[in-house]
């Protein structure tokens, strides 16, 4: 076991039982942040018992853990920059309550980029579904002329060979992504106009890369991700809406930039693949490798 230079910002709003396979995992895996911040974002769920349950496990096993409640659900940007601000480690990983540790050693992968990248900002690694036989949900985000947003590599093979290289990107999804801590002073932390989810994670990536930084995708590291579930307690007309009106937002603010993007993906790669065509079993794996 190795501690890194690490600090792992996870927020909750319900969701208890993803909670715990991703604390869970956060546990098990060979690598350990050197920090952890567990904020319950005004849950109704049993969140707090399971928090107070896990508070003494992660410092049993020599992470420093802060952790407190909101009153009310201040939504993911704001809730976030308020633990990235106090962070003290080198780098901050976002972590959404319903992605779990894949790779064994993800941390350590994570910053062997960064040494080997030094204008590396913000790195995300292969999203896999849990379900076996975890395809690939994303490996970066594509981004059309237009604006359109699409997943890149969903629903192929997890070993897809054309997703199997480090991948210069304009948009990650921030399920699990790590990031230099000092993003915060260089560019600056998440807009919270974008509320209360929805295109924030974006709309950083893609200020990282106008001031001149890289944001990448790389396949070194795997998580699995659950898709939805942190999003899911807005509720699904909210949710639409909200996705609605921030998409609007996010195009009509760097609609001149995309006008620049290359028009080479495939129209239906825009098509949002649902469960029935994704080849997903019942059979759930979070095992660690």
């Amino acid at each position: 076991m190795s501690f890194c230079d690490v600090a792992v910002v996870m927020l909750a709003h319900n969701g208890e039982e993803y909670t715990k396979y991703a604390l869970e995992s956060i546990l098990a895996a060979a690598t350990k942040p050197w920090e952890i911040f567990l904020v319950d974002n005004a849950s109704t769920d049993n969140t707090p018992a399971l928090f107070k349950q896990f508070i003494p496990l992660l410092r049993r096993a020599g992470i420093k853990v802060h952790s407190w409640r909101n009153k009310e659900n201040k939504g993911c940007s704001l809730a976030r920059n308020e633990a990235w601000e106090k962070v003290t480690s080198r780098y901050t990983v976002f972590m959404d309550n319903d992605a779990a540790v894949c790779s064994r050693d993800w941390l350590a992968r994570f910053i062997t980029c960064f040494d080997e990248h030094p204008k590396l900002r913000i790195l995300g690694g292969k999203m896999i579904y849990p379900w076996h036989p975890h395809p690939i949900q994303s490996a970066g985000v594509l981004i059309s002329p237009l604006g359109r947003i699409a997943f890149r590599g969903r629903g192929a093979e997890r070993n897809d060979p054309r997703f199997q290289a480090f991948w210069p990107a304009w948009g990650l999804i921030s399920a699990c992504w790590m990031m230099r801590t000092d993003l915060r002073d260089e560019v600056g932390y998440l807009d919270e106009t974008f509320h209360p989810v929805q295109y924030e994670d974006l709309d950083l990536c893609i200020r990282t890369r106008l001031a001149g930084w890289e944001v990448a995708y790389t396949p070194l590291v795997e998580i699995y991700h659950f898709e939805g579930i942190t999003t899911a307690a807005v509720g699904d007309e909210e949710y639409k809406a909200n996705i609605a009106r921030n998409s609007l937002k996010f195009r009509e603010r760097y609609h001149e930039l995309f006008k620049t993007f290359a028009d080479d993906t495939p129209p239906e790669e825009f098509r949002w693949l649902p469960r029935e065509e994704l080849g997903l079993t019942e059979k759930l794996n979070l095992s660690i490798r």
